[in-house]
């Protein structure tokens, strides 16, 4: 089943916690361009837009090729993340899948999207899923800026989403054996990304500040793939800088920067 899918990458200059995010440069390329051009390679995409209140990122992501959707201001990137998925569909028609591709995650890879793609193509009945690597490191098991997911062995079901360091280390000592980070990558069909937003935030979602634990609230189904692929957030300074480090040897962006010369 070939499935008609848009992702749609949010940005905003005014992050709480690291402000002009966007257009921090990694290797002489904003943040946000690299995430707009390494998820452009994934083949089985349809459309990929950037979402953004700000002119200063739409001008930046044009100049790199990209296509731009100007919002108006939003709290919550899915608010976004629909209203530029609205507006799309009024020229392109409605699209099969929405995907969320977080725009602070510069070493996305294609494959990730593939892997999402696939699934919701495998099983037509699948409303929405995201992505998980495996944590291995103490100091990332205790960062309240990496999300912790726990998940149904039996079909990779959300069981719940944490800033806390979960599973509890109690029996399995200082690190659980298996212990997972969200990798921001959302998939929606359009139809459930309205009835998610027409729910409400819940309890769990605001204390946590984890917006898919409303999908739990909602008693719908979320389901969680265990990605391969080692990638990583930037939600500071020092994230910025391990993350400029890692793309000097990146084997996407030293292939003649993302096919652009």
């Amino acid at each position: 089943m070939t499935l008609r899918t848009i992702a749609i990458v949010p940005a905003r200059m005014n992050s709480g916690r690291f402000p002009g995010k966007p257009l921090k440069t990694i290797d002489g390329m904003s943040m946000v361009g690299h995430c707009t051009l390494r998820t452009r390679l994934c083949k089985t995409l349809t459309k990929v837009v950037v979402a953004t209140p700000n002119e200063e990122v739409a001008a930046d992501i044009r100049s790199l090729g990209g296509e731009v959707v100007v919002t108006p201001e939003f709290d919550m990137c899915n608010d976004r993340i629909a209203w530029a998925y609205e507006e799309v569909a009024k020229t392109d028609g409605p699209y099969d899948l929405v995907i969320n591709v977080q725009g602070d995650q510069p070493l996305v890879h294609p494959d990730m999207l593939d892997q999402i793609i696939a699934a919701h193509a495998a099983d037509p009945g699948l409303e929405s899923s995201t992505l998980v690597e495996p944590l291995t490191l103490i100091e990332e098991f205790h960062d309240l800026n990496r999300v912790k997911v726990l998940f149904r062995d039996s079909d990779g079901g959300l069981i719940y989403m944490s800033r806390a360091p979960i599973p509890s280390p109690k029996k399995h000592g200082v690190l659980p054996e298996r212990v997972y980070k969200h990798t921001a990558i959302i998939a929606f069909k359009p139809a459930f990304l309205k009835e998610f937003l027409a729910f409400g935030m819940t309890y769990n979602e605001e204390v946590e500040g984890i917006d898919y634990n409303r999908v739990i609230e909602m008693g719908r189904s979320m389901k969680v793939l265990v990605t391969p692929i080692v990638s990583d957030t930037v939600d500071n300074a020092e994230d910025l800088a391990r993350v400029t480090k890692t793309m000097a040897t990146d084997p996407l962006w030293n292939a003649k920067a993302y096919g652009r010369s």
